[in-house]
């Protein structure tokens, strides 16, 4: 028996400290902006901010600890292949920067959804799809809460229910006294901690297995750097198509979603909401490729200590490798692991801070808005912030539910909620923003199939397809050898005193990989199960957009007066007007292009001086309400 590693005094201090920051600026921003009572201020920061801190919050609203545990578990068990999927993150904010920054911008929306209601002129498909949205955005926060508490459960053996609701109350707390200035700079913050505590960990690694060049030879020989997987089968899990065509697509959903859209909108002109969009692509590819190393890395270091985490039973769950590698690799440096969780830590509190400020926002401007239109200002911020309190409750309700079922690779999970309910939104506004004679009825059977075809690949595929099968393991050797060769006492892996615990694990481990039949690079056998249901994950986006946009481009033609369907293109353009067209396309359909960009930054600027936030008063308490009004006023039914 030998004694578990656990976290040192200077680790709870680093962990404790990456904690409080946030906190704190969320009191700040309390303090500083109590007489500032507007949703404006408290949901866009005055729509006054700055390019480079709205640009880390957009980029790491979706990171989380979901990209920073799952994707070095990735390449750790399936490879290195990984990084494309950063190459498809690119390509979406390339056509975000075309297509919805220019169009949403301009409109002055605090919620995406609004643009739904002008467009399609229906408030029964504004509010469906405010709901599928929020339905997204609860998962998604449950899954990036659960994941730094597996590793708070497996580095610093914290209970589970004591860690989710840890990282949730702090994120929940200064995002409702703070509003959504203190997410933006929280998020700055955590940007920077997140690259810090990644490079550390990689250096660390580099010296213990000697070197950058002895990582990558390893990792080759282990069968983690085979890039020749460049196949069209959809049943392939992780092609280079797959992972780039398919990320462009999903992360395009991302560029619609609530999240980001208020932080488009939060910026002082479109010029700005271009940049920071632009600002997003080295980003991506930089922490890409820092992160996806680092599961080479954790690969490396394991295959030279000749001991799999996992096999061995020392984890239960694939995610939990990189916070486990932590653990052992720094225990010569003080307060590392604990930078490593706080890193965990600073990327859930990111999306939970975005998603929860969100869904309060679609809440009083998507679903409450006409109820609470005769209130104060005041009132209504007030309440707002109530809605952020119990969002942020029940995400952490939620995470303690889904900590039974979370196995799968983190990312993989994410991927598919993502493309299973995020394409339907998304494809419809990609309809509507480029046909103008795409109507409310084509719009809702296009969501409704969408939705239909997602959840049944989705759900058959979990249920019937054929399992995954890892890369060759490392062996586990040296995991049950006390003071062996490979370790030292202080590195000593083995961490538990029932060793023929440990031997039963290993034992069901291969008794599970040997039940697979086909490699991760494989297709399964013709027959072996329903063809749709071992489509790949990253193809779900993909169809779930394409079926939306073919349903509901063949119901608004079947449903146009035949008079508009056999006059011709001419009609089609009255049915909706130019600024909700992408303005790239304004000019195939006819219309003028009366938003140009340098008009529009003059108008942003003149509208903004004009606007302090300190004269907003009661008279100003209904500006969004009839804003929205004005604007479906002067918008042409469809």
């Amino acid at each position: 028996m030998t004694e578990q590693i656990s976290y040192s005094v200077a680790d709870y201090v680093v962990g404790s400290l990456t904690l409080m920051v946030p906190l704190g600026i969320g009191i700040w921003y309390a303090v500083k902006d109590v007489h500032k009572a507007t949703r404006d201020d408290y949901l866009l920061g005055g729509r006054q901010m700055a390019v480079l801190p709205v640009a880390l919050s957009t980029f790491i609203t979706y990171v989380s600890a979901v990209s920073l545990m799952g994707n070095p578990a990735e390449v750790f068990f399936f490879g290195g292949i990984a990084y494309s999927t950063y190459i498809g993150v690119s390509l979406s904010y390339v056509a975000g920067y075309f297509t919805v920054v220019p169009l949403l911008h301009p409109l002055k929306l605090t919620s995406v959804y609004e643009y739904l209601q002008l467009r399609y002129q229906s408030e029964a498909m504004h509010v469906f799809c405010t709901l599928i949205g929020m339905l997204q955005t609860i998962i998604y926060q449950a899954i990036v809460l659960l994941l730094p508490a597996l590793a708070l459960q497996a580095c610093a053996d914290l209970p589970l229910w004591v860690s989710v609701a840890l990282i949730g109350a702090v994120g929940t707390v200064y995002t409702t006294i703070g509003g959504f200035k203190s997410v933006i700079w929280t998020d700055a913050f955590q940007t920077v901690i997140v690259f810090i505590g990644v490079f550390a960990n990689i250096i660390k690694a580099c010296i213990e297995v000697g070197g950058v060049g002895e990582v990558w030879r390893l990792s080759g020989e282990g069968g983690r750097l085979n890039f020749n997987k460049f196949s069209l089968d959809p049943r392939i899990r992780h092609t280079h198509w797959s992972l780039i065509i398919g990320y462009t697509v999903l992360w395009s959903a991302t560029s619609c979603s609530q999240a980001t859209v208020q932080r488009i909108c939060s910026l002082r002109t479109l010029r700005d909401a271009r940049k920071s969009f632009l600002l997003n692509i080295p980003l991506h590819l930089s922490y890409g490729a820092i992160n996806c190393f680092m599961g080479l890395a954790i690969y490396a270091y394991y295959t030279v200590k000749r001991c799999d985490p996992l096999q061995a039973g020392f984890i239960t769950n694939k995610n939990q490798i990189a916070p486990y590698f932590v653990l052992h690799a720094m225990t010569n440096l003080p307060g590392m692991a604990g930078l490593f969780i706080g890193v965990l830590c600073c990327g859930s509190l990111s999306s939970l801070s975005s998603g929860i400020n969100s869904m309060a926002a679609n809440t009083v401007q998507d679903i409450l808005r006409r109820p609470l239109g005769h209130l104060k200002e005041a009132t209504i911020t007030f309440i707002t912030k109530l809605l952020v309190l119990a969002y942020g409750a029940l995400a952490i309700g939620l995470a303690f539910f889904m900590a039974t079922y979370m196995h799968g690779p983190a990312t993989q999970m994410v991927g598919a909620v993502f493309g299973a309910i995020g394409s339907p939104i998304m494809g419809i506004i990609v309809m509507g923003a480029s046909i103008p004679w795409a109507n409310k009825y084509g719009a809702f059977a296009g969501a409704l199939a969408s939705l239909g075809v997602n959840l049944w690949v989705s759900l058959g595929s979990i249920l019937q397809a054929t399992p995954l099968k890892a890369l060759s393991p490392i062996t586990t050797e040296n995991c049950f050898a006390k003071n062996s060769s490979a370790f030292s006492s202080q590195t000593d892996l083995v961490i538990s005193s029932n060793l023929n615990t440990h031997q039963t694990n290993l034992s069901s481990y291969e008794n599970l990989q040997t039940t697979v039949t086909y490699k991760s690079n494989e297709a399964p056998n013709a027959g072996d199960t329903f063809l749709l249901y071992d489509i790949t994950y990253e193809w779900y986006p993909i169809i779930g957009c394409t079926v939306c946009i073919l349903v509901g481009l063949i119901v608004s033609f079947l449903t146009s007066p035949r008079s508009e369907r056999d006059s011709g293109r001419s009609v089609h353009l009255g049915l909706t007007d130019a600024k909700y067209i992408f303005p790239f396309l304004r000019p195939f359909w006819g219309f003028e292009d009366e938003l140009n960009a340098e008009d529009d930054d003059k108008d942003n600027n003149f509208e903004i001086e004009d606007e302090k936030p300190e004269k907003h008063g009661d008279a100003d308490t209904k500006r969004e309400p009839l804003e929205m009004e004005t604007l479906l006023k002067e918008s042409k039914p469809v």
